[in-house]
């Protein structure tokens, strides 16, 4: 049999329309790739299926980077060769990647190298360069490949943008529909070392904190954007971050199964709980801050007494990984999300489950609980958000606009607005009456992994794989 794929099914591989261009191809194989990378998943199971699926996202980009349906022979021979240079350079690309990954930092920097040589406006390309540049002590290097890779973005977005249709005349134009321009500004702009998973704001508002693949947890002053502290006790990659009620503590829980509870004012870390033999996906504290609760890839749900550091529950009931967990304390309701597709909720004095929602498509990654406590927010792969009733279940709405997986949603805390992180980098904001989007968000250059509010709504942090925080303010809010 033919390595080759029919072309149709080779573009529903990588999730696109028929006829779509060499640079679309190529930017949903490197986004397909990275997503099912082996290395990505624990279990051997895992493993093989993505082995798998990276085998079909090949075979699919194999058959497209070669194929245009132009109508004359010399268009088709120029794609040919533009596609095939593509190629080679998304194929160094994904060699040094994964090198940088295994920390064969030298050998990246040869493939990084020769992909910026092929394609010279390869922004991930200098960006990842500049990176392994760093970990290996070239300072220099490190500093003109970033400034590069920030160079081409900028001039990529000067671009002349399409000139916009008029908006269409309605005899009773309500205010929420009316198209307006974003008062959010991006004030500032911090960095990791690597991927920066979650973030999350102090109760009071004074304080940011982020974590990342580089196993480390950053203290920022939310107003000016200085880091306070930088936390090192993970063996891991750090993925979920809690604040105490209090604020005086945070916790977070890492791809070495631990979750690590930190005094914040210093700094110090005072108390490791081993409760998962996994991935630590998820972390809340409970309303009273006596207890964590806790999701991960051994697909449970634990509770932990801090000050004993004993194991108190454990709740079962998911299948795959427990990606988010949030509590409505008004109704005593826990609500967990899955990569099983489902979103469950769970009387936290009893522990007992009350029911399972389905309705997403796809893994559900992240879930937020509106003020008032009577709608849940829930984000999945299948790039929607839905609204739901969290009394009854029933599915209120399902917000669709972003053009990739989903990853965070958060409430804003007058419970109008609803904050959503995409694959497709951006980030939008939607009214949560309608379900209208309202504005789009769109300064990272990777997928946006976590959004939050601060507590007076005039301030919104992201996180993303480009490896920067970004705190956005509005100054009508």
């Amino acid at each position: 049999m033919s390595d080759r794929l029919d072309i149709n099914y080779a573009y529903e591989i990588l999730g696109l329309k028929s006829g779509a261009s060499v640079e679309e191809v190529k930017q949903a194989y490197r986004r397909m790739a990275k997503t099912w990378h082996p290395d990505c998943f624990s279990t051997l199971q895992q493993k093989l299926e993505a082995e798998e699926k990276i085998k079909q996202i090949n075979q699919a980009y194999a058959s497209l980077k070669s194929y245009q349906p132009n109508d004359t022979n010399q268009s088709a021979s120029t794609s040919t060769k533009i596609a095939s240079t593509s190629s080679k350079a998304e194929s160094f690309y994904q060699q040094a990647m994964e090198k940088a990954q295994r920390g064969k930092y030298t050998e990246a920097i040869e493939d990084f190298t020769q992909a910026i040589h092929l394609n010279p406006n390869y922004v991930e390309a200098y960006k990842h360069r500049g990176l392994a540049c760093s970990k290996l002590g070239y300072e220099n290097r490190a500093f003109s490949d970033l400034k590069n890779a920030r160079e081409l973005e900028l001039k990529q977005k000067k671009a002349p943008p399409k000139p916009a249709l008029p908006p269409p005349k309605t005899s009773t134009p309500s205010p929420e529909s009316q198209p307006q321009t974003s008062p959010w500004t991006c004030v500032h702009t911090l960095s990791h070392l690597n991927w920066v998973f979650t973030t999350v704001i102090s109760p009071d508002g004074q304080t940011l904190a982020s974590c990342s693949s580089d196993k480390s947890i950053k203290i920022w002053h939310l107003e000016t954007g200085k880091l306070l502290h930088t936390l090192i006790g993970h063996k891991e990659g750090v993925r979920s971050l809690a604040f105490s009620p209090d604020r005086k503590t945070l916790a977070s829980g890492s791809d070495d199964g631990t979750i690590i509870i930190w005094q914040v004012s210093t700094g110090k870390l005072l108390n490791t709980l081993k409760v998962h033999s996994t991935s630590v996906f998820s972390v809340i504290f409970s309303q009273d801050g006596q207890t964590i609760l806790s999701g991960g890839k051994d697909t449970t749900i634990k509770i932990t007494h801090i000050g004993m550091g004993q194991l108190l529950h454990v709740l079962k009931g998911h299948f795959h990984v427990v990606c988010g967990l949030a509590i409505c304390p008004k109704q005593q309701i826990l609500v967990s999300t899955s990569y099983d597709n489902t979103i469950k909720l769970w009387n936290l004095k009893s522990r007992k489950l009350l029911q399972t929602l389905n309705g997403h498509s796809s893994w559900v990654t992240c879930v937020a609980i509106s003020p008032n406590g009577q709608i849940l927010a829930t984000a999945s792969y299948d790039q929607t958000i839905k609204l739901w009733q969290i009394d009854t279940g029933k599915l209120i709405n399902t917000l669709a606009g972003h053009h990739s997986y989903v990853w965070s949603v958060a409430f804003s805390p007058d419970g109008r607005y609803i904050a959503s992180g995409s694959a497709d980098h951006n980030i939008k904001l939607w009214y949560v009456s309608t379900g209208e989007k309202l504005y789009t968000l769109g300064s990272h250059a990777d997928w946006v992994y976590s959004v939050a509010f601060s507590p007076d709504g005039k301030t919104l942090v992201s996180s993303s794989r480009d490896m920067t925080v970004k705190i956005w303010r509005c100054d009508v809010c």
